[in-house]
Parts: C-alpha cells; sequence; structure tokens
C-alpha cells in the first residue's frame, strides 16, 4: 500500500461514524468506537433509558461519554495533512442508483425508497413527494424519536402487567397454601372428632352390652330355677306311682300339701332385648353445610323494641350500627332494650325444630351471635346460660381496614337436640358449639361492643 492510500486510510479511520467527517471533541463510548461529541449529542437528543451506539447499537449506561484526548490531538494533526478523498465521498460513490448508477440523493415518502436525480423523472415515482437525502433522514429520525416515548409507556405499562399477573399469582400461590393448610386442619379436626365418636360409640355399646347381659342372665337363672322345681316334683309324683296302695295313701297328704305349694307356679317370663341403632352422628358441618343452609334457613328481622339506645337500626331491620350517641335521646327506652351492653333481639323466636340464619359482621371490635329466653333480663351485665342466654364471642382485629374487613357467620340452631353452632362462612370452617336442655322460647341474640370505628351487623339470607 502506498503513502496516499494509508494516508487516506488514516483519515478515513479518524472520520466521526456520523457525520462522516473527521472527528471533533471525539468521545469513546464503552463498546470502544468513537464519535463526535456534538454529533452523539445530537443523536441521544430526545432519549432517555434506551442510548445506543451510533455504531453496533451497543446500549451505554449513561450520557457521560468519556472525552478521548488523545484521539484528538491525533484528528488535529491529521487536518494538518493534504486532504483525501473522505469517506463521505467514498460512501456516495459506493451508494449508486442499481438503474442509472447514479448517486443516491432523493429519498420518496410514498414508496419510502432511496432514488437518484434520473428516477426522479421516471413514471413509478412521478408525483411522489421526494426529500432530499439528509432532510429525510433528519425527518425520519424525528419521528422515530417521537415514538420513543409511547414505545415507553407501552414497555411501563407492560412491565407493571407483568408484575400485576406475578402478583395475582403469589396471592393465589398463597390462598391454595392457606385453602390446604384449612383443608388439612379441617381433616384433622375431623379425624378428632371421629375419633371422639368412635370412642363415645364404644362406651355407649359396650354399657349396653353390659346391661342386657346382666337382665340376659338374670332371666337364665330364674329359668334354671323353675326348671329345677318341676324336675324335683317330677320325681315325688314318679316315687309316689310306684308304691304300694298303702304307701301311696299314706303319703297322699304329704303330696297333696306338696302339689297344692306348686299348684300355681308360673313359668317366669322369656327376656328379650332389641339393640338400639347405633349411628355416627356427623354435625352438619360435616353433612353438607350448604344442604343445610337451603333447607332450614330463615328471614329473620331485627326488633327495635330491643334494641340498646347507642344501636341504628336500618330501616329495613336487617342491619343493627353502634353509634357513640344515643339514638332519640330525648325518648324514653323501651321496657324491652337493652341496657346494660349494646345488644338488639330478633323479631322473630322459636321454639322448635332446626332453624338457619347468617350475619354480615363489618369493622373491627368485640361481637357476640347466639340466642337467649325471651324473658332474659336485660340489665344483665355478663349475658351466659345460667341467665338464659347462649352466646358465642370474638374480636375481629383493628389492623385491617374496619371499612373493608367483613366475616359472614352462620348460626345453627337445633331446638330438640340442644346444640346451637357457629360457622365462620367465609371459609366453611366451624367455631363453636353449645350444648344445653332447651325448654323456653329461644331469641336470636346479637350483639355489637363499644368500637372506635364503624361497627355493624347485617343480617342476610343469600346462598353463596
Amino acid at each position: 500500500m502506498d503513502l496516499a492510500a494509508s494516508l487516506a486510510e488514516l483519515q478515513a479511520e479518524a472520520s466521526c461514524p456520523v457525520c462522516l467527517d473527521p472527528l471533533r471533541d471525539p468521545v469513546t463510548l464503552d463498546c470502544g468506537h468513537n464519535c463526535c461529541g456534538s454529533c452523539l449529542h445530537q443523536r441521544w437528543q430526545g432519549l432517555q433509558d434506551v442510548l445506543p451506539c451510533p455504531v453496533c447499537q451497543h446500549h451505554c449506561p449513561s450520557r457521560d461519554a468519556h472525552k478521548n484526548s488523545q484521539l484528538c490531538a491525533l484528528t488535529d494533526l491529521l487536518r494538518q495533512l493534504p486532504p483525501a478523498r473522505n469517506k463521505r465521498k467514498r460512501q456516495e460513490e459506493e451508494a449508486l442508483c442499481g438503474q442509472h448508477h447514479q448517486a443516491l440523493a432523493l429519498f420518496c415518502e410514498e414508496d419510502l425508497e432511496l432514488l437518484c436525480a434520473q428516477c426522479e423523472a421516471s413514471s413509478p415515482h412521478q408525483g411522489h413527494l421526494l426529500t432530499p437525502l439528509e432532510q429525510a433522514a433528519a425527518q425520519h429520525r424525528e419521528k422515530l424519536k417521537s415514538s420513543l416515548e409511547p414505545l415507553r409507556k407501552q414497555v411501563e405499562d407492560a412491565e407493571r402487567g407483568l408484575a400485576t399477573q406475578v402478583s395475582k399469582m403469589h396471592e393465589l400461590r398463597e390462598k391454595v397454601e392457606a385453602g390446604k393448610s384449612e383443608l388439612y386442619s379441617e381433616f384433622a379436626h375431623f379425624k378428632r372428632f371421629l375419633q371422639r365418636d368412635h370412642v363415645s360409640l364404644d362406651s355407649e355399646v359396650l354399657r349396653e352390652m353390659s346391661g342386657i347381659s346382666e337382665r340376659v342372665t338374670a332371666s337364665r337363672n330364674q329359668m334354671s330355677d323353675y326348671g329345677a322345681t318341676l324336675k324335683s316334683l317330677l320325681r315325688e309324683i314318679s316315687t309316689q306311682c310306684v308304691q304300694t296302695d298303702l304307701g301311696l295313701l299314706r303319703g297322699l297328704r304329704s303330696s297333696h300339701l306338696q302339689w297344692s305349694k306348686y299348684a300355681h307356679l308360673e313359668a317366669p317370663a322369656a327376656y328379650s332385648y332389641k339393640l338400639e341403632e347405633v349411628v355416627c352422628s356427623l354435625p352438619p358441618h360435616y353433612i353438607s353445610l350448604q344442604n343445610v343452609i337451603h333447607k332450614f334457613q330463615v328471614d329473620l328481622t331485627l326488633d327495635p323494641e330491643t334494641a340498646h339506645h347507642n344501636l341504628i337500626i336500618s330501616q329495613d331491620r336487617k342491619s343493627a350500627i353502634f353509634t357513640h350517641e344515643r339514638v332519640a335521646p330525648n325518648d324514653v327506652a323501651h321496657p324491652r332494650a337493652f341496657t346494660s351492653h349494646e345488644a338488639v333481639l330478633s323479631a322473630q323466636g322459636f321454639e322448635a325444630g332446626r332453624h338457619f340464619w347468617q350475619v354480615d359482621i363489618r369493622g373491627a371490635g368485640v361481637w357476640s351471635l347466639g340466642v337467649c329466653k325471651e324473658s332474659f333480663p336485660r340489665d344483665a351485665l355478663a349475658p351466659s346460660p345460667s341467665n338464659g342466654c347462649w352466646q358465642f364471642q370474638r374480636s375481629t382485629g383493628t389492623n385491617i381496614d374496619p371499612y373493608t374487613l367483613c366475616i359472614r357467620v352462620g348460626v345453627f340452631l337445633d331446638y330438640e337436640l340442644g346444640e346451637i353452632s357457629f360457622y365462620n362462612l367465609n371459609n366453611r370452617s366451624h367455631l363453636c358449639t353449645l350444648t344445653d336442655t332447651f325448654t323456653d322460647r329461644l331469641m336470636p341474640y346479637f350483639s355489637v361492643g363499644a368500637s372506635p370505628l364503624s361497627f355493624s351487623m347485617t343480617l342476610v339470607t343469600d346462598e353463596s
């Protein structure tokens, strides 16, 4: 290679890949390529997080490109040398129209094709908008840059959507794990219930068998004594029959007395027994809570005359809301109203049968559900079975938003069986069962304790 060619190659290597002119204030990117600082600033104008190298499109982490002082001095020296055919001219010579072999200087905006001056007059592009090469490149570069922001927003939306899906997946996984834990807990509870029921049934069967065995043994002994007596009499009569006439008549008086003794002897009745059918009595929770709801659900309403003065009863008599201010403070409290604690009774009561009702409890605080006698004292400070109230009490936490927290509780009363059971209908779990002997009319009982926030109970009848 001669000196002129080497010099031309050296000047070409010291040219900017953007403007194709000798480098000015050159900067070096992370990928190793160099370009003019002003050209790089122009290319990156309007870009934010994606900063590509103009040569290899490598993504640069920041706009702080390093200024190459040594390369700057070298390009200054090259400018003092005689000018050689630069890279732009060589590229322009190489970028020729394939049909007319002329330089490509125009761009057809309709066909998006590079054209030479002769192509402008050809029929395929007549009447089309033709733009000079540099102007077209600048316009389309700006259009591409203007599309970056909408694309960036779409990428952000996609990332947010992906994050939401990932979050939902985690939430679903947590719900599945929680459901598995609840199911395992239910199985364990069911197993313990069956074990207790098995022990109880065994004891009951053994107790019944022991009683039957004693009575059968006593009956057997009576039958054995009766048979022994008859055999003894049979032997005496047989002996009398084979005696002489004189011996028969001499012992006739004694035999007659013996016969009269057993004349009215009755055979003991044979003991008959019937085993009671023993079955495993599963609670409604294990049979089918949904069937219980469908079959025994009742539509209750609240009785405002029994409501404490800090409870607001809705117009449809389905909801009781706690308030710190006395309702109708100038009115005289009804004699049937609760005075010791915030409670209210249902307008309906039960003296027999099975009944199921549902209550939505919304808010944070202490609440109670159950039944009480119609004669339950309204000023009782501690409701309990001793004064005629069977209740289940629980509190909802205050660390959860009280305006969105809601638990649905189901109450199942079996009057004849003497049971009142409580269920968390959010997860279909059994909470508690109270047992007693009911003889009076029972009224569904509702109580919401004092709370600094919103706290309410609502009767519902849907089967969801």
